[in-house]
């Protein structure tokens, strides 16, 4: 499978999921949609591989952190080499490696700052977080 622009939304938000999908469709990226953390877990388990995981904290009995240990631990050839977190709950005095992730955002998320920090990050920018 071609990895190179496949993307994993998990996020309980249907709407904002399903607005994310297309915006990174619409980009030429390959997206798959969960609207819980066990379907993106088992995504993950089931070898897809994704090259960015954009995940929700907080997603039901399961949550985000869950998700991105699952990424984690898989084999790096099979790892996400973006992980990003997004999040309806402000923290103060975080940061996305708080929570193993190269990003962190806050709703309402702009794609278009997505979309840049994933450019940055592939390219092998610095990761800092939106």
């Amino acid at each position: 499978m071609n990895t190179a622009q496949t993307m994993l939304i998990c996020d309980d938000e249907e709407e904002l999921a399903h607005e994310l999908g297309e915006y990174f469709t619409s980009l030429g990226w390959r997206v798959e949609l969960s609207v819980t953390a066990e379907n993106a877990i088992g995504h993950l388990r089931q070898g897809l591989a994704p090259r960015v995981l954009i995940t929700d904290l907080r997603i039901g009995a399961v949550d985000g952190r869950q998700v991105v240990a699952e990424a984690r631990a898989l084999p790096e050839a099979l790892r996400p080499a973006l992980i990003i977190i997004i999040t309806g709950h402000v923290m103060h005095n975080v940061a996305a490696a708080d929570f193993d992730s190269d990003f962190l955002y806050v709703k309402p998320v702009d794609p278009n700052d997505i979309l840049d920090d994933i450019a940055a990050g592939l390219a092998g920018g610095t990761t800092a977080g939106g």
